[in-house]
């Protein structure tokens, strides 16, 4: 789902509660009709279908340090100082990875050096970063793949 599909929805403007409802109703709904969501995928291009049938977006393919099943998880840590996402702000990870805040959401907190997050699927590709110890998470994309090394 592209960052103007995601805002044309409305789903920037769900609450992380009816995220988490959707996403489940969600993976209800496809565990129950694999047929009509396998149709769904064969009308859209061949990599976008391949991309639905594998259950990843293509840009996370081959990242690493997911944790190998539908619910995908990267934890690392943000490099540098953290005072929140403000619209279009830019996580750099530990591990190499590039994530931007696909929302207009802002966040202000005291500074926090180097903060362990997690980014986890949510629905339909969405990802979702959380700082350790924050109540709040944000809706991001990846923008770029781990370093090599």
């Amino acid at each position: 789902m592209s960052v103007a599909d995601y805002r044309a929805t409305g789903l920037d403007k769900l609450s992380d509660a009816q995220i988490k409802a959707l996403s489940a109703w969600f993976a209800k709904y496809q565990s129950q009709h694999p047929m009509d969501c396998a149709k769904g995928a064969a009308q859209t291009s061949p990599k976008t279908a391949a991309t639905i049938a594998a259950g990843k977006p293509a840009a996370a393919a081959g990242s690493g340090q997911k944790s190998g099943n539908s619910n995908d998880v990267i934890t690392s840590r943000i490099r540098g100082t953290f005072t929140g996402w403000s619209g279009g702000t830019i996580f750099k990870l530990d591990n190499g990875q590039t994530w931007q805040q696909i929302d207009e959401s802002v966040m202000s907190i005291a500074a926090i050096q180097h903060p362990q997050v997690t980014i986890s699927k949510g629905l339909v590709n969405a990802y979702y970063l959380r700082v350790k110890g924050l109540m709040d998470s944000v809706a991001v994309r990846q923008i770029s793949p781990p370093d090599s090394q």
